[in-house]
């Protein structure tokens, strides 16, 4: 009887694409928070202004596109006051870019962090989301008073039903950042020199996005195009519930709200299936 048996131990670790480990992230949800309230402090930490800058920069961004494109390039506003106007664009704008931003470099930022500790790895992005969240929400409580006090002298502009969807708008522009915030970790891991490609393709966006101007602009022949960024039915679903200048684009909604869910569910897939292969990269 041969006592000199050899046993080959073979460890395979295998994630499911839909594997996402909810619970897991459920359990993690104080160091959640820290990094929510880290992200918040460390942005205006060392700054003169501090969390003031959070009501300055749309404020700035909306005079500056007001004297450019409102008094200079003379592009209509549809009869809404300009400051109303662009304020909404800019501030769901500004938030789908911060959201983005950060969810893109998830592992170029925080490869040190992933090497030492375990934890999930989902924490980070979704922490970026949370504290984007709340700078966001600041400046929506700005863009009301402003509504307000512009309703409170000029009667022109009127609320419509269409005002119900804002939590769900805000939803739609947060999930759209992270399902390609997160494809985008993925492809920026692997080549880091497509980093200066992609922030220049993020700042046409901007254009190709109802930001500084209305819909009703665009040649018939793009609006199709137009309509499938998920953005678009954002920011004009937003205006017509505030100004009811448009009537509501319910189908563009629906199918901006498809498109966000494909992304969103391929770029939780692909970032679970990959983050170990990825580290080894890093």
């Amino acid at each position: 009887m041969n006592n000199n048996l050899q046993w080959d131990w073979k460890i395979d670790h295998k994630i499911g694409l839909f594997k996402w480990d909810l619970k897991e992230i459920w359990q993690y949800k104080d160091l959640l928070l820290r990094f929510v309230r880290r992200d918040l402090i460390a942005n205006y930490q060392q700054t003169i202004l501090g969390p003031f800058w959070i009501l300055l920069q749309p404020i700035l961004t909306t005079i500056t596109y007001y004297i450019i494109f409102g008094k200079i390039a003379k592009i209509s506003t549809e009869g809404i006051p300009p400051l109303l106007f662009y304020l909404p664009g800019i501030i769901i704008w500004s938030y789908f870019s911060d959201c983005l931003n950060s969810t893109m470099y998830t592992f170029l930022h925080h490869s040190t962090l992933f090497s030492k500790v375990y934890f999930p790895r989902l924490i980070v992005p979704l922490s970026n989301i949370i504290s984007h969240t709340v700078r966001m929400l600041v400046q929506l409580v700005l863009f009301v008073v402003i509504y307000v006090a512009f309703v409170a002298a000029d009667h022109s502009v009127h609320i419509s039903a269409s005002i119900i969807l804002v939590p769900f708008l805000l939803l739609l522009t947060a999930a759209f950042a992270l399902g390609a915030g997160l494809i985008i970790s993925i492809i920026t891991a692997r080549y880091r020199d497509l980093d200066y490609a992609l922030q220049f393709i993020i700042r046409l966006f901007m254009f190709a996005t109802p930001v500084i101007y209305p819909a009703s602009i665009v040649p018939g022949n793009l609006k199709t195009i137009f309509w499938l960024n998920p953005l678009t039915p954002a920011i004009e679903t937003f205006r017509t519930g505030f100004f009811s200048s448009n009537t509501l684009q319910l189908q563009p909604l629906l199918v901006a709200t498809a498109i966000t869910i494909i992304l969103l569910i391929t770029g939780l897939a692909l970032f679970k299936k990959l983050e170990t292969k990825l580290m080894d990269i890093i």
